[in-house]
């Protein structure tokens, strides 16, 4: 798995007051594919470009928004595709490299960049809305909701920003460890609150309004002699289904949450910093090593564990109708029973995939560093 990491050294001044170093790529080979029965297959309804990806823009994903689909390059090219069809409704080429996006509010598209800008267009035509200064450079995808959007900044901080005209509403900040993972979790706003996670192990609730802390949660406890081994950074993206909050913190835990009361219901000691997704029973993680976890909702007990994926570098994972999808770094998406992790169908697409699958219905869609935009039907 490829890591890269943030040292924040405070004696230099770059935007948010940090250094960018690339760690050690893991140089073993990825798992060989192993045979399998096939009792499901992807049907590809179309394929369409969207501009190219660089692979440390883990934080650039495709959004499905009523019956379109959003998507972003690294170029700063944004487009806007008939979710169906495939068809191209709007391209909007900004002046400007991505780091993140796209994110949706308010009627809004959102992204970012490295230097700290904010860029609203309309979803409806792609034309511009505003372009505003978020402080530090954009680490993960904007978020908007009742005239706010939320943007995670460097140096473990949040802000608020009006969606009239992105003027800074509020911010928030958190203490600094010295060593992170790159990049940061996507906020997840809901009704008039928002829940961020940050690089300190903790998970907030936040007023929309005004950026006050309502309660917050240690997820990711930092244990260890060394820097390395005290990363607890809350990099998933929080989940929430009905009043139960799931998250998670890289080399640490996956735990759930009463969301009234902020108590802590249970704990799995699975590790991830990528987003994770669930269904009715069971909630769906992408762990180190590549190894695939489907934990029961109620309990918080691992149900199964798929572990035939090591070193393939898979995408957050997303639920399809009763199967789990993930890509990986070959551009290979495999299809698995949810009920029992077995592995039961396989598509080869192309070129590496980062982000995670979009799923409606039987339908997912995905996005690869080539900048190719994919869809396909389940067909079982």
């Amino acid at each position: 798995m490829n890591i890269r990491f943030i040292f924040l050294i405070t004696a230099l001044t770059f935007l948010s007051g940090c250094s960018i170093f690339g760690g050690k790529e893991d140089i073993s080979p990825p798992a060989k594919l192993e045979p399998y029965s096939e009792r499901v297959k992807l049907i590809r309804a179309w394929k369409a470009s969207s501009g190219k990806i660089t692979k440390n823009n883990r934080q650039i994903q495709p959004i499905l928004v009523d019956t379109t689909l959003y998507a972003a390059s690294s170029g700063g090219v944004i487009t806007a595709f008939d979710a169906e069809t495939g068809k191209t409704l709007w391209n909007r080429k900004l002046k400007l490299n991505l780091s993140a996006g796209v994110g949706y509010g308010d009627g809004l598209l959102l992204a970012g960049t490295e230097e700290g800008e904010v860029v609203a267009l309309y979803a409806s035509n792609g034309n511009p809305a505003w372009v505003g200064a978020a402080q530090g450079g954009v680490a993960a995808s904007p978020e908007g909701g009742q005239n706010v959007v939320v943007v995670p900044i460097t140096g473990n901080k949040l802000v608020g920003l009006s969606a009239t005209d992105g003027s800074l509403v509020w911010n928030l900040s958190e203490s600094n460890p010295r060593l992170l993972l790159r990049g940061r979790g996507r906020p997840l706003v809901v009704t008039d609150v928002v829940l961020a996670g940050f690089d300190n192990g903790k998970l907030t609730l936040i007023r929309l309004d005004n950026g006050q802390r309502l309660w917050e949660v240690r997820v990711g406890d930092a244990i260890g002699k060394t820097e390395i081994e005290r990363m607890t950074d809350v990099d998933a993206r929080p989940m929430i289904v009905n009043d139960t909050v799931y998250t998670a913190a890289y080399q640490s835990r996956v735990i759930a949450i009463d969301a009234p009361t902020a108590r802590m219901m249970w704990e799995n000691e699975v590790s991830t910093n990528k987003d994770m997704d669930a269904d009715e029973k069971h909630l769906y993680v992408v762990a180190e090593g590549d190894i695939v976890y489907a934990i029961d909702r109620k309990s918080g007990e691992t149900v199964w564990e798929q572990d035939k994926f090591a070193n393939r570098e898979l995408t957050p994972p997303a639920v399809l109708d009763e199967y789990i999808i993930v890509g990986d770094s070959e551009g290979y998406i495999h299809i698995l029973n949810s009920a029992t992790g077995v592995i039961e169908g396989r598509e080869k697409a192309g070129g590496e995939f980062l982000a995670q699958p979009v799923t409606r219905g039987q339908t997912v869609w995905m996005q690869n560093l080539d900048g190719d935009i994919f869809a396909w039907q389940l067909s079982q």
